[in-house]
C-alpha cells in the first residue's frame, strides 16, 4: 500500500464515519419524536375520554343517590312542596348528569361495550312521570301513594345499578389506558436499546467519535425514561386522587348527610336534634371542601373546566354586584359597588361570579362587624379590572405573594383567627382567572386593609364606560 492510498483511505473512512454518525443522529431523533409522540396521545386520551367517563360515572351514581334520599323523605314524610321541590331539583340534576355521561360516552372512540345511557334516560323519565302521578293522587289516596312510592324504589334500583356500570366502564378504561402507556414506554425504551445496540456494532468502524455519541444518547435515553416515568406517575396519581376523593369521601358524605336530615325531618323535636344538626352543617362543609379538592385537581390534570361564551360585561357586572350585596349583608358587612365598564367579554361567567365572590367572601370574613367593602371594574387599557377592596387588618407585605397558595394562612396576625376556613379559596379564585388568561393580585390599601385585582383581557370591539351601578 503505497503513502498515496492511505490518505485516501483515511478520508473515506471519515466521510463514512460522518456520514454513518449523521444517519444515526437522525435515526435517533426521529424514533423518538415517534415514541414521545406516541406517549402523548396515550396519556391525552387518559384525561381526555377515560378518566372523564370514570369521574362523569361516579357523579351519575352521587345524583341518583341524592334522589333515592328525597324519594324516601317523601315516602316517610307528607309529601308537602317544599319536600317535592327539592326532589324535583335533584331529579334536574340527575338528567344533567345524564346528559354528561351521554356526552362523555359518545366521545369514546370505542362505545359500543358502555352501557346504553338512553336506556337510563328513558328509565329516569318513566319513573319521574310515574312518581309525579302518584304525588298528584297523594291527598285522595295516602296509602297508595305510599304503595307506589315503595314499588319507584326498584327502578331507582335500576339507575343505580346502570350508574355503577358506567363508572366501573370508567375505571377498566382509565386502569386500561395506563396499562398502555406504560406498554408504550417499555415499547419505546426496548425500540431505543436496540438503536444503542446498532450504534455499538458500528463502534468498530466509527471509532472514538461514536462511543462518545453512544454515552450521550444513553444518558439521554435515561433522563427521557425518567421524565416519562415521572409523567406517567404524576398523571396516575392526579387520577388516583381524583377516583379516591370520589369514591372515599362524596358517597359516604352524601350517605351520612341525607340520613342525618331524615332523622331530623322524621322528629325534629328529639333529644338529638342537636347533633344531627350539626351532622348536617358538618357534612355540607366536608362535601364543600371535597368539591374544592376536586375542582383543584382536575385543573391540575388537564385545564380549569370553564363553559367559555361572549358576556355582556355591564349585565354581568350588575347581576355580580346584586349577588355580592346579598353575600357582604350575610356576613355583616356593607358592600359599596362602583362598577361602570361596559364591552363584551369571552368568559364563563358562573366561574368568573365564584372568584369574585370568593373574594367578596374574603374581605368580609376578614374586616370589621359592619364594615365597607367596595367592588369596583373599570376598563383599562383594552382589559377588564375588578377590584376588592376592604378595610380590615391587612396581610404583612412579605406575606402578599404567598395568600394564593393552597391551604396558605395568613401567620401572626387577627385574620388567622378570626376566620374558619380551608385555605382554599384564593387558590380556586386564582386558578379560574388564569384559566381565563388573566391574573389576580393582591396589594395593601391605602389607609389600611387589602385590595385584591382581577385582571382579564376584553374581546376586541368598541368599549365604553357605562354609570355605575346603584349600591
Amino acid at each position: 500500500m503505497t503513502a498515496a492510498t492511505r490518505p485516501d483511505r483515511s478520508w473515506r473512512t471519515a466521510v463514512v464515519a460522518v456520514v454513518g454518525l449523521l444517519i444515526a443522529i437522525a435515526v435517533i431523533g426521529l424514533v423518538g419524536i415517534v415514541i414521545n409522540d406516541n406517549i402523548h396521545r396515550t396519556v391525552e386520551r387518559a384525561i381526555n375520554f377515560d378518566v372523564e367517563l370514570e369521574d362523569r360515572g361516579d357523579d351519575l351514581r352521587v345524583a341518583v343517590l341524592e334522589v333515592r334520599h328525597f324519594h324516601r323523605d317523601l315516602l316517610l314524610n307528607a309529601p308537602e312542596v317544599a319536600r317535592v321541590d327539592l326532589w324535583e331539583g335533584r331529579y334536574e340534576v340527575l338528567l344533567d348528569e345524564i346528559d354528561a355521561v351521554e356526552s362523555a360516552v359518545e366521545r369514546q372512540p370505542d362505545a359500543q361495550d358502555l352501557p346504553d345511557i338512553s336506556a337510563l334516560r328513558a328509565l329516569a323519565v318513566t319513573y319521574h312521570d310515574d312518581f309525579t302521578a302518584a304525588l298528584a293522587a297523594e291527598p285522595e289516596d295516602p296509602d297508595a301513594f305510599r304503595g307506589i312510592a315503595e314499588d319507584l324504589l326498584v327502578p331507582i334500583d335500576d339507575m343505580q345499578g346502570i350508574a355503577q356500570l358506567v363508572d366501573r366502564a370508567g375505571e377498566v378504561r382509565a386502569q386500561g389506558a395506563f396499562a398502555a402507556i406504560d406498554e408504550a414506554s417499555a415499547t419505546g425504551t426496548l425500540i431505543l436499546v436496540g438503536v444503542i445496540i446498532g450504534l455499538g456494532a458500528m463502534g468498530a468502524f466509527l471509532g472514538i467519535a461514536v462511543l462518545r455519541l453512544v454515552q450521550d444518547q444513553r444518558r439521554l435515553v435515561a433522563v427521557e425514561q425518567a421524565a416519562l416515568a415521572s409523567m406517567a406517575e404524576a398523571s396516575r396519581a392526579k387520577t388516583d386522587f381524583i377516583a379516591d376523593a370520589s369514591h372515599e369521601l362524596r358517597t359516604p358524605l352524601t350517605v351520612l348527610r341525607g340520613n342525618a336530615e331524615v332523622g331530623m325531618a322524621m322528629d325534629a323535636s328529639c333529644a338529638h336534634a342537636e347533633i344531627l344538626g350539626e351532622i348536617v352543617d358538618e357534612a355540607a362543609r366536608m362535601s364543600r371542601l371535597v368539591d374544592d379538592l376536586l375542582f383543584l385537581a382536575r385543573s391540575d390534570a388537564s385545564s380549569v373546566p370553564l363553559d367559555l361564551r361572549d358576556v355582556d360585561v355591564a349585565e354581568a357586572l350588575r347581576a355580580l354586584a346584586g349577588r355580592a350585596e346579598v353575600l357582604a349583608r350575610e356576613r355583616g358587612a356593607v358592600l359599596e359597588p362602583q362598577v361602570r365598564a361596559a364591552g363584551t367579554i369571552r368568559a364563563d361567567p358562573v366561574r368568573i361570579d365564584q372568584a369574585l365572590l370568593v373574594l367578596v367572601d374574603n374581605a368580609a370574613k376578614y374586616g370589621p362587624p359592619g364594615g365597607i367593602i367596595e367592588l369596583a371594574a373599570e376598563i383599562a387599557d383594552d382589559r377588564l379590572v375588578m377590584e376588592v377592596r376592604d378595610r380590615g387588618p391587612g396581610i404583612p407585605p412579605e406575606q402578599l405573594s404567598r395568600v394564593f397558595e393552597r391551604f396558605y394562612r395568613i401567620e401572626g396576625t387577627a385574620r388567622e383567627r378570626s376566620a374558619r376556613g380551608s385555605g382554599l379559596g384564593l387558590s380556586i379564585a386564582a386558578a379560574i382567572v388564569e384559566g381565563h388568561g388573566g391574573h389576580i393580585v393582591a396589594e395593601p390599601h391605602f389607609g389600611g386593609g387589602t385590595i385584591m385585582r382581577v385582571t382579564l383581557p376584553l374581546r376586541a370591539g368598541r368599549l365604553e364606560l357605562a354609570p355605575a351601578a346603584a349600591g
